[in-house]
């Protein structure tokens, strides 16, 4: 775990804990020390929204599943 005090550690954690690449974190950290707060938000707007799109497709899936077996039960 990162020291609290170590800003940039915390924050390098944190994007590593949401499954952000190597390439990725460095990438957010640059935008953090230059500022370009507005792109680091459209970023991880973005990343936010290929998280949520994998949770659908497996969510799908799992109602799939469920369907087949409802189905198998019932002949």
């Amino acid at each position: 775990m990162a020291n609290a005090a170590d800003k940039m550690a915390v924050m390098t954690e944190n994007l590593r804990d949401m499954g952000l690449d190597d390439e990725s974190v460095a990438k957010c950290l640059q935008m953090v020390e230059s500022g370009q707060y507005q792109a680091l938000d459209c970023f991880l707007k973005s990343y936010r929204q290929t998280l949520l799109d994998s949770v659908h497709k497996y969510n799908d899936r799992i109602d799939c599943l469920d369907y087949f077996t409802y189905t198998m039960k019932r002949s």
